[in-house]
């Protein structure tokens, strides 16, 4: 287990210990360590969901995250990514990055990649590179990275400025391995070369077309590309012949081949779609120059065509490539700011319209869409869905049972069979994560009713009450106690009893009695002198009770003190008072 582990690792189990939450010095002071690196353990788990932070004035509490980690939604994603603050410190990384680099994301958190002890130079200066393209703007680039064992891996990295839900600046990397495009477009460049070669050597369509675009000449090549006999093309118009009428994108050739015989010059190199006698779709790259008579007039036209038919099909997989990892990208930054949505302290309505909001950014530039959510008899929606020809409806679940549906609809489907699987499976899990946030949102509510109720019992009983945890350290300390000790509940937390208000002579007693408390689990009584901050003394009954938790292990004890200080000087007066009385009787009686 690596250094960081363990200390998020002991910074959970310090937490789990004290659900109502830490502030960093107690943390710090709990682990050995000092203020400064228990920060930054802090504001790494922070940033990735593990841990939640509330002020205090001027304290930062954390406890226990009990909300959707970002981490678990790009973990397994292809693309290496990697999210950073603005000091260039590692917030999270993904399994994918994570396997590059060679170090776990607990390895890394919270350190500076232009830091960082990697083996392999190559991965060190692809960090400086990252490093140096954090700026206020997206960036987009390319690195090659050369690896140990041979060979080289293409990066195309876009970087995206952010930021957390504290409004800190972050960046998102995501770099994906374009090793085989990169290939593909060498193989693309060589092929072209191969072309070129063969152009010079004749190896080409030699076509000679008169003004009309009739064919005048049809060399050997072209008949062997075509499929067809010089005689049966001779004479005929290149339209119907070897080029169709529109091509696959809807282009009017027929108009292009007129537009190429009388304007040659704006046609000297064109590419377009032709046709053999098979039927099969080729693109042909062609290379056109007027032929003109002794008077200088355009007679027909001299076309040289090479064959790009894989350049083209490279291209159109490369788009393919190009759009899909655009909706990777863009599928990544909705799914990081749904997360920023459900990690926010929105009321539900707020929440509801936000993350309507949220999926609409999506995908709106995908043609008309509408998305709704409908929650009990309340229905929040950005656009309608209905009637849009594909349609996706998810119930919402709230308490394991339904109580509600998420429904997107869109215009018209324009895209592969995947991209709306893709689309259904991140609904899915938006449906069941909405249920999560409300579900988790109301046990917020009944939690902070609860100790608010807790709050204010404690603040008006007049019984000096405080919570120690299972070290003896004051963790709650109510108005009764300030009143009686002259401490402010902010001077005493984290600090230990024996060492605020007890007798130096009764430390050992008390340390003994708590000792007991932990070993029988029993209520206890035990009076006491009790020193206040201004040297005054006060004698106190307290109450002791401990606090098990599931598995019988004592988290914390409560202590209610009633002051009996006064009491006991009244009884020391009557005690007094009734001496006088006895010796004054009985001198009446020897009288």
């Amino acid at each position: 287990m690596g250094p960081q582990r363990e200390e998020f690792t002991e910074i959970q189990k310090l937490l789990k210990m004290h659900p109502q939450g830490m502030s960093v010095t107690e943390i710090a002071r709990a682990m050995g360590k000092n203020k400064h690196s228990t920060g930054r353990y802090l504001d790494s788990m922070y940033a990735s969901g593990q841990v939640d932070m509330r002020t205090v004035g001027m304290a930062k509490i954390y406890t226990l995250a009990h909300r959707l980690p970002l981490s678990s939604l790009i973990s397994g994603m292809r693309e290496k990514i990697m999210i950073l603050d603005e000091d260039y410190r590692i917030i999270l990384i993904n399994d994918g990055l994570a396997e590059l680099i060679g170090y776990a994301q607990e390895e890394v958190a919270g350190r500076d990649i232009r830091h960082l002890p990697v083996h392999d130079p190559g991965i060190h200066d692809l960090f400086v590179v990252v490093a140096e393209g954090l700026k206020e703007s997206e960036e987009v680039f390319e690195h090659s990275l050369d690896q140990p064992s041979g060979g080289t891996t293409h990066l195309h990295i876009h970087i995206i400025p952010s930021q957390d839900e504290m409004h800190h600046a972050v960046y998102v990397i995501v770099m994906v391995d374009i090793s085989d495009h990169v290939r593909m477009v060498h193989e693309l460049r060589e092929r072209e070369r191969q072309y070129r070669e063969l152009v010079e050597m004749a190896n080409a369509i030699i076509l000679k077309l008169d003004r009309d675009g009739n064919i005048l000449f049809f060399n050997e090549f072209a008949e062997t590309f075509f499929g067809y006999a010089k005689e049966e093309v001779l004479g005929r118009n290149v339209i119907g012949t070897i080029v169709p009428p529109t091509d696959m994108t809807g282009k009017n050739l027929r108009e292009m081949i007129g537009l190429i015989c009388t304007k040659t010059e704006q046609f000297s190199w064109n590419e377009n779609a032709n046709i053999t006698k098979a039927g099969d779709l080729v693109w042909v790259r062609w290379s056109n120059r007027a032929m003109k008579d002794e008077n200088g007039r355009v007679v027909g036209i001299l076309s040289v065509g090479n064959d790009i038919t894989d350049r083209k099909q490279m291209e159109m997989e490369l788009i393919d490539q190009k759009n899909e990892l655009e909706r990777r990208v863009k599928e990544l930054e909705c799914i990081h700011q749904f997360s920023g949505v459900v990690g926010s302290n929105f009321s539900r309505e707020e929440l509801l319209f936000s993350i309507v909001r949220v999926i609409g950014d999506c995908w709106s530039r995908r043609g008309a869409m509408g998305i709704r959510i409908r929650f009990g008899d309340e229905v929040y929606e950005n656009g309608s869905p209905d009637g849009l020809l594909i349609f996706f409806k998810k119930p919402i679940l709230s308490g394991g049972r339904p109580a509600g549906t998420l429904e997107v609809g869109f215009s018209e489907k324009n895209e592969k069979e995947e991209y709306y699987q893709d689309k259904e499976r991140l609904l899915s899990l938006f449906a069941e994560r909405i249920g999560w946030a409300i579900d988790w949102m109301e046990a917020e509510a009944e939690i902070r009713r609860s100790r608010d109720l807790s709050d204010t019992l404690l603040a008006t009983v007049d019984a000096a009450i405080f919570v120690l945890d299972s070290e003896g350290r004051i963790v709650r300390f109510n108005r009764r106690s300030e009143e009686l000790t002259g401490y402010l509940a902010e001077e005493v937390f984290g600090r230990y009893i024996w060492d605020m208000f007890i007798l130096p002579e009764m430390r050992e007693g008390v340390r003994s009695h708590i000792a007991v408390l932990f070993e029988t689990k029993r209520r206890a009584r035990i009076r006491g002198k009790w020193i206040a901050k201004d040297g005054t003394w006060k004698m106190v009954d307290w109450s002791n009770t401990v606090i098990c938790d599931d598995e019988g292990v004592v988290t914390h004890i409560i202590s209610t003190g009633l002051d009996v200080t006064r009491q006991l000087e009244d009884e020391e007066e009557l005690r007094r008072c009734r001496s006088v009385l006895d010796r004054l009787l009985e001198g009446g009686k020897g009288g």
